[in-house]
């Protein structure tokens, strides 16, 4: 029975040193993360299944690309290893757009701001959780910056290729505005966060991106 008794303190001992130990990395953690950080550019590629061809074969097949430059401006509440956080960013987008119009691939290239607000917390001594507020999720579209690009050279007629941009101009908003809100609220973890002086390297949403502190 001593014996047991002393295992089972022994173990405590050990597990508070370990609770301890990352109560104090979190509280490190909060600490440096404390502030406006500016990201360097990053680009992203998704990727979709394809329908089935007329072989019965399926494919994959990159569906569009973005790129795109984050601030976080981190807000330490006092006590916590926690507090509030705002996000922005400029992104470029391209797409691929269906049209019957012309028979080679058109895709539309479109800039824009996303911005978002929400909370934070560190946990495990190099990752930050996040929960972000739907409702003060924005993304702007600068429709007047689209452009129209195209897989070859096409002799279609010049008003078949401004009904296309026109028609895309006018219908892009309302694509792309719910599809990267949702992007943004599937951002729920950073993970691997390092920070040295004012350089902070993290992966969100499988991108590695680097920061510096202004």
């Amino acid at each position: 029975m001593k014996s047991k008794l002393m295992m089972t303190a022994a173990v405590a001992v050990v597990m508070g040193l370990g609770l301890a130990s990352c109560a104090g990395e979190n509280a490190k953690l909060a600490g440096e993360l404390a502030g406006t950080w500016k990201g360097e550019t990053v680009s992203m590629k998704k990727e979709t299944k394809d329908k089935t061809d007329k072989d019965g074969k399926r494919g994959r097949r990159e569906e569009g690309q973005m790129s795109c430059t984050p601030t976080f401006t981190f807000v330490r509440t006092d006590g916590t290893n926690g507090g509030t956080v705002d996000i922005s960013a400029d992104y470029t987008l391209t797409r691929g757009v269906e049209s019957a119009a012309v028979a080679v691939p058109v895709s539309a290239t479109v800039n824009g701001t996303i911005t978002a607000s929400g909370t934070w917390m560190a946990e495990d001594g190099d990752e930050v959780r996040l929960t972000l507020d739907p409702t003060k999720t924005v993304v702007d579209v600068d429709t007047a910056s689209m452009t129209l690009n195209y897989a070859q050279v096409t002799d279609a007629p010049r008003d078949s290729l401004a009904s296309i941009r026109n028609n895309v101009a006018l219908n892009i908003a309302d694509v792309v505005k719910p599809m990267l809100a949702a992007k943004v609220q599937k951002m729920r973890k950073l993970d691997d966060v390092k920070i040295t002086g004012n350089t902070m390297t993290l992966e969100a949403g499988h991108n590695k991106v680097s920061f510096t502190k202004q």
